[in-house]
This record gives C-alpha cells, structure tokens and sequence, in this order.
C-alpha cells in the first residue's frame, strides 16, 4: 500500500482528525463496462466524476475527514483534481487493492487507532445528495451497521440458468446503495478473517454474514452508480433536472 500526504492538508478540526465523521471513497476499480472510459475521470457536466463524489462530503457537516482510495496511476490525477476543486477534507489519497474489499482495508489503515463510525462510499456514486448522507449519519448511534436504500420498481424473479424458479416478492426487497456506515473497529476486524471477498458484493454483506443485523435507512433514486456508459446518460439528466 502506498500513502500520500496532501500537501495542502488543513490543520485542526478542519482536517477532519478532531471533528466529524470519516468517509473512505472507493474509486479503485477498473471500469471494465464503461466502453473504454475511467468512470471517475470522466466529466459530467464539464466537473470529473470523482470531483462531484468529493464535493458531496466536502459540504456536508457530518463529514471531518475524506480518504480517498485509487488505482496506483491515478493517484496523482486524484491529487491534483483535490488541489484544483479546493477538496479541503481529503487527508490521504491510498492505492487501492486488487478487489474492493482490498482497497476498503486499505482505506481504513489509514484511520490508524480511529474506532468510532466510518461510512464507506462508492467513488462512482457522484449525485449523493446531503439528505441522503444525514439519513446515514443520523441513524441511531447503536446501530452497528447503516445503509441506505429505494424500492425496487421491476419485477425480481429467481433463476436456475435460463429457468425461472421463482418470482420474489419485491414489497420485501431493496436497491441498496452507498455511503454506508460502520463501526470502524469492528469492520475493520471483520476485514482481516475474510478469505474469499468474492462472496461480498457491499460491506453490509460482511457485517450480514458476522450476524449483525443492518439498519436500512432511504436512499435516492438518483444515487446512482455509474456502471456503463448509459448510466452517464441518466446521471446528466439527473444533474440538468436538479438545476431547473
């Protein structure tokens, strides 16, 4: 793991280590569907993805620190982008690992003796608004693991290759979403017994599989994740429709 100090860092509470909740921003995929773009790089709106996702706990007062977590090579574009758009919370910028959950760990060693609440993000994840992450942050203080979610509007049906096996009731199923909030020193415990992180699609799941209940909170339909170069599309329909 590499670990770079911003030169710009802020001292006292501003920085983020004496006040506010944490945030660890996982960008440190390979944007494999994305047709040959890097999701966090490209521009909506003419603002970098990345940009956009820093910005939304730049501003929110929950938020004292940001850590950002990358690919190696875009560690000094993410750096320069923070200088450029005044990103004053971000403290480190860390190499990811080679799946999420990696680059999650990676992330939370830098909150060194830190064991308060963390919440992670999805880098691709820029429209989050601050309701969504007051939701997170608000919910009550005992609960060991918080997501945010919306309903689910299509009809979800189990399969067995191309059978269909059943068809699942969604009144009892969500889109479940990003930021997420953790107890940093129990998640990060969790993270050192796991050996095969295929088995986890969120961080939710991990807590899920320790037998911690999760607490579901409302997400936003337009917390979208940026996957394919459609989801481009909707997230700049969503940006023009919030400024009309």
């Amino acid at each position: 793991m590499v670990k770079t100090e911003l030169e710009w860092q802020c001292a006292g509470e501003s920085d983020g280590r004496a006040g506010g909740i944490p945030v660890v921003i996982v960008a440190g995929g390979r944007s494999t569907r994305m047709g040959g773009l890097d999701k966090v790089l490209v521009e909506l709106m003419g603002i970098p993805v990345l940009v956009r996702t820093m910005q939304a706990f730049e501003r929110n007062a929950h938020i004292g620190r940001i850590v950002l977590v990358v690919r190696e090579d875009l560690m000094a574009d993410a750096s320069r982008l923070a200088k450029q758009y005044m990103i004053g919370k971000l403290t480190d910028v860390i190499t990811g690992g080679d799946d999420r959950l990696t680059s999650v760990k990676n992330g939370l060693d830098a909150l060194a003796d830190y064991d308060g609440p963390v919440l992670i993000h999805d880098g691709a994840r820029p429209l989050l608004t601050d309701e969504v992450i007051d939701r997170v942050t608000d919910a009550p203080s005992d609960a060991v693991c918080v997501v945010c979610g919306v309903p689910l509007k299509d009809t979800v049906k189990q399969v067995d290759g191309e059978t269909v096996e059943k068809t699942l009731n969604r009144n009892h199923l969500l889109a479940v979403q990003t930021p997420q909030r953790l107890s940093a020193a129990l998640y990060k415990g969790l993270l050192d017994t796991i050996h095969n992180s295929d088995l986890y699609t969120d961080d939710a799941s991990v807590m899920e599989a320790a037998g911690y209940s999760v607490l579901c909170v409302p997400g936003d339909e337009t917390n979208i994740k940026l996957t394919t170069p459609a989801d481009l599309c909707v997230a700049e329909c969503y940006l023009r429709e919030s400024l009309t």
